[in-house]
């Protein structure tokens, strides 16, 4: 019996997840399309200080994933980055989480098909809007590249064809998807690497700055910088962290957290394979984007006016490295492309957690629309949370017209509102308020990180953080109305919605003493500070960000200890059942090969 029990074991090991396959999903998420497309915004608005920008920005994420590693390890869990808010807070600030992450993670692949499109459309020049190539960049407005980077129609139907493709991957067996990702990562990685290293080393005669102007052409513009043009090269590398693309070209490094509860646990341990995981991809990326920033502020004064073609690839060409140019427009396709892959795989699971829970339809991860039958086997795909995502997606993409820039607004502030709660949740698990250093560590993590996320935030800019914003509370809102309207009959709405199985939480607002009540409010609260503080910072600028940047880190600095007693308050009511170390190694629950 004991040699079954430890065969059993053994073969859910062989299944768990490994330190390469983790770093695979981490380094997989990262490159993506923000280090082929964000030099050029960065760039415009800081100048050459745009290299500190991603400083700033790698720093704020490590911060950042120190507090969910953490958690991570207390509570390994598939999917948490819902599950645990939900079991620490209640269903209602889960839900906004919920919301938050869901956008993310279903736009994510349609900002990487807009990218490959752009890649695609050096050899297919139709895929864009026509008439901006090869026009006179000084003599060109910016309020005239409206539509620059739009895709035109055949580009967006490519576009479809190309989410559809990345759906498509993710109907593989996981174990062959993660195996296949691992190959796409090191092959998109090899490319940055020989650009850093070809073109710092390329002569310097063909080198010549280049006047913020110029790559304002190229790069396309930020929502929130549109009618900034006048200010360009001047804004703070705060402002570039999010306003710039940076961070969402830093987004993807929770995958491994993604998949907490499927690590292996002999040999290394589970907690020390998540770290290297999280933080290798972080640091790497870091001196990555860092250096490929420094390669595009010492090359671009060799750009053309001609939008077709990638930055870096024009950069080889100048530097008659020709071989190299090739092996970039084909990295602009592969590499978002495995970005896109890997956000798609962890949704399903963060989805499926948000299903089990009632927060969404049950049905979407039931074993009759998560599994189907291929060649004698049995694939656990969670194809109709696939077929979701994917809807989501493509709306998103009509809705700004495959514009790129505008896809990494709707990413980049909805993340903030996810990575928000963790350290609130690290900090007020139970057993995690105990004395000692690790305690202290605790807390000072997480405090920095809200507090950080809220400065960060702050600068942004108007145009892109009310978008996010407004993005959370429409999602928010359809999580939480679509079951109270399904419970009612109401005209064609209720018929409509009658098969819509979740459970009621809106009805929870209007319950006398409900404890999910007081960190819904506190974070809803928190969020509408920043909102004002942002569009207050915009309309008045250098005369009022004093006030207003004090106002957000003092809400931040006044609002998580207040989350972290209504967070406390609610699991002392209603108990959480959170998965632990000690009792997933000595009871570790069988995971199937296809998930």
């Amino acid at each position: 019996m004991r040699a079954r029990s430890g065969s059993v074991e053994d073969v859910d090991e062989g299944r768990r997840l490994s330190a390469l396959d983790l770093v695979g999903l981490a380094a997989g998420g990262v490159v993506g399309s923000g280090w082929l497309l964000a030099a050029g915004q960065a760039h415009w608005a800081a100048g050459r200080d745009a290299v500190w920008a991603w400083v700033i920005g790698g720093a704020l994420m490590l911060l950042i994933a120190a507090v969910m590693v953490e958690l991570g390890i207390a509570a390994p869990k598939t999917g948490g980055l819902i599950f645990l808010p939900l079991q620490a807070a209640g269903p209602l600030v889960a839900t906004v989480v919920a919301a938050a992450l869901w956008i993310v993670y279903a736009v994510n692949p349609a900002s990487e098909a807009a990218a490959m499109v752009r890649g695609l459309s050096h050899w297919f020049p139709s895929l864009l809007r026509s008439g901006h190539a090869g026009a006179d960049v000084g003599g060109l407005s910016p309020h005239g590249m409206e539509h620059a980077y739009d895709l035109s129609v055949a580009g967006a139907l490519f576009a479809v064809v190309l989410m559809v493709a990345i759906v498509g991957f993710n109907l593989l067996p996981a174990r062959r998807l993660i195996r296949l990702n691992l190959f796409i990562t090191i092959v998109k990685v090899l490319v940055p690497l020989l650009i850093i290293g070809c073109l710092t080393l390329a002569a310097t005669n063909t080198v010549r700055g280049c006047a913020p102007d110029q790559v304002w052409y190229l790069s396309g513009q930020s929502g929130s910088a549109q009618h900034l043009r006048g200010q360009a090269g001047q804004f703070s590398p705060l402002y570039v962290v999010l306003g710039g693309g940076i961070i969402y070209a830093y987004i993807g490094f929770q995958a491994p957290l993604d998949f907490a509860g499927n690590v292996k646990r002999r040999g290394m341990g589970e907690a020390a394979r998540l770290r290297w995981a999280v933080y290798g991809t972080l640091v790497g990326a870091v001196a990555l984007y860092t250096a490929l920033q420094y390669v595009f502020s010492r090359h671009c004064g060799s750009l053309t006016a001609d939008m077709l073609q990638s930055p870096y690839a024009q950069f080889a060409t100048a530097a008659s490295m020709t071989w190299l140019a090739w092996l970039i427009r084909l990295n602009a396709v592969l590499s978002p492309l495995g970005s896109g892959i890997v956000f798609t795989h962890a949704l399903t699971r963060e989805v499926a957690a948000l299903s089990r829970a009632h927060l969404t339809h049950r049905g979407l991860q039931t074993a009759r629309r998560a599994s189907f039958r291929f060649r004698g086997g049995e694939i656990d795909a969670y194809w109709m949370i696939l077929i979701v995502n994917l809807v989501i997606g493509l709306a998103s993409l009509a809705v700004v017209r495959g514009n790129w820039e505008e896809l990494v607004a709707l990413n980049s502030v909805p993340i903030m509102v996810v990575y928000a709660m963790p350290g609130v949740v690290l900090v007020a698990l139970p057993g995690a308020d105990v004395t000692g250093l690790r305690r202290a560590v605790h807390w000072s993590l997480a405090y920095c990180a809200f507090v950080s996320i809220a400065v960060v935030l702050h600068e942004a800019g108007w145009a892109d953080v009310w978008r996010g914003m407004a993005g959370v509370g429409i999602g928010s809102a359809l999580l939480l109305a679509l079951p109270w309207l399904a419970v009612r009959d109401l005209p064609y709405v209720g018929r409509m919605l009658r098969h819509y199985d979740a459970r009621e939480h809106l009805s929870r607002l209007t319950r006398r003493g409900d404890p999910a009540v007081p960190p819904l409010l506190l974070l809803a609260g928190h969020l509408c500070v920043l909102l004002i503080c942002t569009a207050l910072h915009d309309a008045f600028r250098d005369d009022i960000v004093t006030v207003t940047r004090s106002a957000s880190v003092l809400s931040a600095v006044v609002v998580f200890p207040l989350l972290v007693r209504a967070a406390r308050r609610y699991m002392k009511e209603v108990r959480p059942t959170l998965p632990t170390r000690h009792d997933e190694r000595s009871a570790p629950p069988r995971i199937s090969a296809r998930t």
